[in-house]
């Protein structure tokens, strides 16, 4: 979530662009008095100097602990509250669902998702009411993880060959950031297209939408000022990955429908979920239509979702055991005895009986939830909360990695803790508001099932076939843990581990 580049250049023409800022400011709706609290702030940019950080997340927690769990803040031309509180995040992610499920519009979104055609950035109204029922009863609910667990199988034993081989017998470093990337791909091209496609490609899309996703193009900030988009080139450049994107969508569709035509008994039908889609959109009856448009922004959700969010979430679990070897022994001396003599093929199904490796997972979310400041939302009309008003229209950021850090919620915070859950009511499902990795209400992730079936069984047999060491003799402590931020938070660095194979790999399967 840094600046971007064009936002910074833009930072730097301020006087060239004050008038028009000054005439174009509407006043708020909202009085100064029952406004949230906030910060000092600048003429023109408001509050974006206290976010000229690379780590946002923390600079919006160390505010908001002068200035309320409730804080407002100008940024550019756009109000903005922040929320950092359980209580406050209940108010408006369950007590006020309804006022805050829409979403604001983004440059990057506006482009990359065909309009906010997608179920993640489309508003509130009767096309996201559709795909998210689609997403619940055809493509990601229960039924349809279980059937897609054959792929998850084959493609985390094909990771743990791959690790193998680079270990070179655990002479060499292996880097297990690329490795895991490569596996989530996999998984989700798999399970959404039906087969490998160009990866490379599509994962260069979804690290620009990652990189300028994060709501702070200068148009994002400056809506009267969206040509700056246009002169510093982000708008050409966000285009020219959208014709990437349609180029792949293109033929991976037709070539879905060509399969589809020549369908015989051998045929899989619709076990990818292209083909349920396809096959929705020939169907028709929905409330409203569902169309290739629609189609295509859907898969870039699946794709964005199933993949770089589960390799930084795998990466990050390892990064924290590697620091904390207590707890590597321990998950590694479970998972070993519940999977040992099992066949490999069952392994997803041994997860439930996995108790302290799954409290690692949920650990390892909270410290680092991939999305730390979920996905802005925007209010729909003006309504309190926490005894503040807050007007509508205003961008509204919870900051769910201050929730799941609060010493008021949770004993030394900062550390790696996997016991913490040990009969804790703390779960995926939202409705614990001091740990919401997945959001909640509404608008909660709807894949969260589908990428957590893939990382327990990423993480259970990384544990299992491998004994992980430091390379270079490096100490735990010494471990580099620098993020990146756009709109998800991942590792500056990709994790080089050395592997020792402890169990014999399965072939063949």
């Amino acid at each position: 979530m840094e600046l971007n580049a064009a936002t910074l250049l833009f930072l730097t023409l301020i006087p060239a662009v004050i008038l028009v800022c000054s005439l174009s400011r509407k006043s708020s709706p909202s009085s100064k008095e029952k406004r949230p609290p906030g910060p000092w702030r600048l003429p023109l940019i408001g509050n974006l100097l206290h976010l000229l950080t690379s780590h946002p997340h923390a600079a919006l927690r160390d505010l908001a602990r002068k200035h309320g769990p409730v804080m407002y803040l100008r940024l550019g031309q756009i109000d903005a509250v922040v929320i950092s509180s359980p209580a406050a995040a209940q108010e408006v992610l369950r007590d006020k669902d309804l006022t805050f499920a829409s979403r604001p519009n983004l440059l990057v979104t506006d482009i990359i998702l065909y309009g906010n055609m997608d179920i993640a950035f489309a508003p509130y109204g009767a096309h996201w009411r559709m795909l998210r029922k689609l997403c619940m009863t055809e493509l990601l609910n229960t039924q349809k993880v279980r059937q897609l667990a054959p792929i998850r199988d084959s493609e985390t034993l094909s990771l743990i060959r791959k690790v193998s081989a680079a270990s070179q017998g655990g002479r060499e470093p292996v880097d297990l950031g690329r490795l895991v990337l490569s596996c989530s791909v996999a998984i989700t091209g798999k399970a959404t297209f039906g087969q490998l496609c160009g990866s490379g490609e599509l994962m260069s899309v979804v690290d620009v939408a990652v990189r300028y996703g994060g709501g702070f193009c200068a148009g994002d900030l400056f809506p009267s000022l969206w040509l700056v988009d246009v002169v510093t080139g982000l708008t050409r450049r966000l285009w020219r990955a959208r014709r990437q994107l349609d180029a792949i969508f293109d033929k991976l569709i037709a070539e879905c429908e060509a399969r589809q035509e020549e369908k015989t008994t051998t045929t899989t039908g619709d076990d990818d979920l292209l083909s349920v889609l396809l096959r929705i959109k020939a169907e028709g009856g929905l409330e409203t239509a569902i169309n290739t448009t629609s189609i295509k922004a859907l898969l870039f959700d699946m794709l964005a979702g199933g993949t770089e969010t589960t390799s930084s979430a795998a990466e990050w679990i390892m990064s924290e055991l590697m620091r904390n070897p207590e707890a590597m022994a321990k998950a590694q001396a479970e998972v070993r005895r519940e999977l040992d003599g099992k066949n490999p093929q069952d392994h997803e199904g041994q997860m439930e009986r996995l108790r302290y490796t799954r409290m690692v997972i949920k650990e390892g979310l909270r410290l680092h939830p991939v999305f730390p400041l979920l996905l802005p939302r925007l209010s729909r009309e003006t309504c309190d909360i926490g005894g503040f008003e807050v007007a509508k229209g205003s961008k509204v950021i919870i900051n769910a990695w201050a929730l799941a850090r609060s010493p008021e919620h949770w004993h030394d915070p900062d550390e790696f803790r996997p016991e913490r859950f040990d009969h804790s009511a703390a779960d995926y499902k939202g409705s614990q508001f001091e740990y919401i990795p997945f959001g909640s209400g509404r608008r909660m992730c709807p894949g969260n099932t589908f990428g957590l079936a893939a990382l327990e069984l990423m993480v259970a047999r990384l544990l299992y076939y491998f004994d992980w060491s430091l390379p270079n003799g490096m100490r735990p402590d010494e471990l580099d843990m620098d993020m990146v931020v756009g709109s998800t938070t991942r590792r500056r660095n990709h994790l080089h581990l050395v592997a020792s194979q402890y169990k014999e790999i399965p072939t063949g399967i």
